[in-house]
């Protein structure tokens, strides 16, 4: 009954919103008010029938209704309640219901700020767009025909071909799939919100886009637009770095940007957002760059819809590890991105010929002439971006199995024209706040470009660069931040409010200077022995057992149990052990590093790395290690590390290949097998530790026993309470094996059954006798290796510098156009 709720209610929003679009249309024409407050009502149906859908779905993801493929797919019964809610977004169904909700309410704000004539026309194609959405959601099927893929399938509707739905088609799962492991974090539940809220804002400034050229008003758009503009630029900016801190914080490739397509599903719209705004700008000062304006509102868009088409289509299925699975939308995806390009475009060259033209053109020193270069330059690196992202694609013209670009490929041309922005940025701004020549100009810029070659002097030296490419960023970095802080003073001076765009580039000069240092310039943590080894292997000195010289340095920090090593000659390095913590995700350790300056001065710290098994991509005889990685946070350098392997990991390993081995073999055990199990005799006093093998044994006390579990004719029954502990780690075995004597016969018998022990194949543990002298008992201990196993850890340390000036470059971003936001929506109020 649910399903089928959910189902009426998403068709009916879809329903709703058509007749909505089409109400709008026609008051677009005609300007009726009849016709703008039955689609006001219609559209509100359609969020309202939307709310209602997505609280349905909401509830079978909190109550666990297996027999929804969505629920199954993406939940199961020991996730937290944080991470059922963020599973409503973690798949493609409840994404798109969550990027419609945010764009219906957008909608209602543009209901009630809009001005004629901009206010038909925005909301026609605003709801237009939604259409889209709704029907990637709706679960129609006409025939062979399929409309979307509804959140609300039963698994038998998506797993037609199934053999245990086709034997029982009524089959509902214990359990589900569960969240994937890697999106169990707090930032991935607040970073995909955001990032839809960024995409459903920059709908707006494609919607203003297209009415001014519908309605033929080229110039006054761009006041209610801009503000709107820049919300969706901080949102997608801020999507963006909560996105780029949680692959630095979970994933193990060591950064917090890796140009995956998903990443620049974001800052591709990001880019030209940002080229939009300074030509929207230009435009209200100067009244020129009408097409330039209107052109990058209806891009960013496009881009937006192009990238949504590259993730969640299942084409780049084998080149990212972010992308979505293919559920059958691939064309109407290609619907989507195929109506809102050809509409915007196809709308603009027609009315090109009619769109504003400068009478003159612009002085090479001219704030419209730089503002407008500037843009092209992030049109450029966009360009690029997408170029890259798409390659996959473009390359299958040309060889069967493309492979997607190196990073390498991103860097290689991102970086000159970033250069080039950097520099571009000063030139607009000392060129944008006053009209000047080149004598002025140079005049103005000599104590910025002075005080920028001694700051990048300065930094060459401390940081001993030797990469003259690196250098000539440095100084376009410095220059950026320093000129614009020139700016800046002298705007806060006058008026706060217009630092805005100054902020913005001061942000980023200094998150240029954050990614160089961050990225270029990481140190391994490495032991002198080590170091050593890799010295060697520079010079060719190393060679393999067949004589070929070895080439692979060693980038591994090997840490013995409480055996602490000397690091660089700054840190003290010790590893204290693991806690295995199976409430979070089963099989996960927290191993305990501790870090203390080498000479002891100095305050000490412990970083807690985790290993979990990926249980959704592991069999019987091979486990996958996932890995969260641990940070020391610093204003001048972080501690990055993580762990790479551990004799925990080892034997585990070793153990699913053995239990393996016995299930294939039906589980028989041969004679031979059983007599070469270890059994160890020890005997232990109470509240007595002793060492059996890896393990520490502890003896508490006695306990008592349940009656029901004893032999009618006991005489006498106690319980041991022992703890099992293995060396290195917190988490201990409770055992309580049991000794008794009973009457049989008129003799006495004791009875004193072997328990195994949990975690341990073959492993068990006796309860033998009592010393009635002090106290203490004897135990057999059957299946534990007397020979004691070294703990271990393998650990991938880096020092990562000024990491937290990539974070300062972002907030500064954010600031300058939140503080851009304020003052643009406060002058769009006052004319309201």
């Amino acid at each position: 009954m649910i399903g089928f709720l959910g189902d009426l209610f998403i068709n009916a929003a879809l329903v709703s919103a058509i007749l909505a679009a089409i109400g709008y249309f026609i008051y677009a024409q005609n300007d009726t008010d009849k016709h703008f407050k039955i689609s006001n009502w219609l559209y509100g149906l359609q969020g309202l029938f939307l709310l209602v859908a997505s609280g349905l779905l909401l509830y079978i993801i909190l109550t666990h209704q297996f027999n929804f493929y969505y629920v199954y797919n993406y939940t199961s019964s020991d996730l937290q309640l944080k991470y059922l809610i963020s599973a409503f977004w973690g798949g493609q169904e409840g994404s798109f219901m969550l990027w419609v909700l945010f764009s219906i309410m957008i909608g209602l704000g543009l209901m009630k700020w809009t001005r004629e004539p901009y206010r038909g026309p925005v909301l026609f194609f605003l709801t237009l767009t939604q259409i889209f959405l709704l029907s990637m959601v709706s679960g129609i099927s006409i025939g062979d025909f399929q409309l979307g893929a509804s959140p609300f399938r039963s698994l038998a509707e998506a797993m037609p071909n199934a053999p245990f739905l086709q034997s029982n088609p009524d089959f509902v799962p214990q359990d589900g799939k569960g969240l994937n492991d890697l999106l169990k974090s707090p930032w991935m539940m607040i970073h995909p919100p955001i990032l839809f809220v960024g995409f459903a804002m920059m709908t707006v400034p494609y919607c203003f886009a297209m009415a001014a050229l519908w309605k033929r008003k080229y110039n006054e758009w761009v006041d209610p637009a801009l503000p709107w503009t820049l919300g969706a630029n901080v949102a997608l900016l801020t999507a963006i770095f909560l996105g780029g801190y949680w692959a630095y914080v979970t994933l193990s490739f060591g950064g917090y940007w890796a140009w995956d397509p998903v990443e620049n599903a974001s800052f591709v719209p990001w880019l030209l957002g940002t080229a939009g705004i300074h030509m929207m700008i230009i435009q209200r000062k100067s009244s020129t760059s009408q097409k330039a304006s209107i052109i990058f509102a209806i891009l960013a868009y496009v881009a937006i819809v192009y990238e949504t088409f590259l993730t969640r289509s299942g084409i780049l299925s084998d080149s990212s590890v972010h992308s979505f699975v293919d559920l059958g939308l691939y064309n109407q995806l290609v619907v989507f991105m195929a109506t809102v390009t050809l509409i915007g475009l196809g709308l603009f060259f027609y009315r090109y010929k009619e769109l504003p033209s400068q009478e003159n053109e612009s002085k090479l020193l001219s704030r419209e002439f730089m503002t407008f270069a500037g843009a092209m330059v992030l049109f450029l690196i966009g360009f690029v971006i997408i170029l890259g992202t798409s390659s996959p694609i473009i390359g299958r013209l040309f060889v069967e199995n493309p492979t997607p670009p190196e990073v390498s490929f991103y860097n290689e041309w991102t970086m000159p024209l970033a250069i080039i922005a950097a520099i571009m940025t000063v030139l607009g701004q000392f060129l944008f706040w006053k009209r000047q020549d080149a004598e002025s100009l140079a005049a103005d810029l000599l104590w910025p470009v002075a005080i920028s070659c001694v700051a990048t002097l300065a930094t060459i030296i401390i940081g001993d660069v030797r990469n003259i490419y690196y250098m000539v960023y440095l100084l376009a970095a410095w220059f950026a931040v320093i000129g614009n802080s020139v700016i800046m003073y002298r705007l806060v001076r006058q008026k706060p409010l217009l630092i805005g765009g100054t902020l913005s580039h001061v942000g980023f000069g200094v998150l240029l200077l954050g990614i160089l240092a961050s990225s270029a310039y990481n140190e391994m943590l490495l032991d002198e022995s080590v170091k050593k080894y890799n010295a060697a292997i520079e010079r060719g000195e190393v060679t393999d057992e067949q004589g070929f010289q070895k080439t692979q340095k060693v980038e591994f920090l090997e840490l013995k149990l409480n055996q602490p090593k000397i690091i660089d000659d700054r840190y003290k390095v010790t590893y204290e052990g693991y806690t295995l913590k199976n409430q979070e995700r089963p099989g996960q350790q927290e191993y305990r590093i501790k870090i203390e300056p080498a000479d002891g001065n100095g305050e000490q710290f412990v970083l807690n790395p985790q290993v979990y098994p990926m249980l959704s991509s592991s069999s019987q005889s091979e486990i996958q290690w996932s890995v969260d990685p641990d940070v020391r946070t610093g204003l001048v350098s972080d501690i990055y590390l993580y762990v790479a392997g551990s004799s925990f990991v080892e034997r585990r390993n070793a153990e699913a290949k053995e239990t393996a081995a016995k299930r294939r073999s039906n589980g028989s055990t041969s004679t031979t097998e059983e007599d070469s199990i270890e059994v160890q005799e020890v005997s232990i006093g109470r509240g007595e530790t002793i060492k059996v093998g890896e393990f520490d044994l502890s003896f508490e006390d006695y306990v008592e026993v349940d009656d029901q579990q004893l032999k009618d004719s006991t005489i006498v029954a106690i319980r041991a309470n022992l703890k099992l502990t293995q060396r290195g780690s917190d988490s201990s075995v409770p055992l309580r094996p049991l000794f008794s004597i009973y009457v049989q016969d008129e003799e006495n018998w004791t009875y004193a059954p072997p328990i195994s022990i949990p975690g341990y194949d073959d492993a068990s543990i006796q309860f033998t006798s009592v010393d009635p002298s002090n106290g203490g008992i004897d135990l057999k201990i059957r299946g534990i290796d007397t020979q004691v196993e070294e703990q271990w850890v393998l650990l991938v340390a880096e020092e990562k510098p000024f990491i937290s000036v990539v974070w300062l470059g972002t907030f500064l971003l954010m600031a300058g156009f939140s503080v851009s936001i304020f003052r643009h929506w406060g002058r769009e109020r006052k004319k309201g």
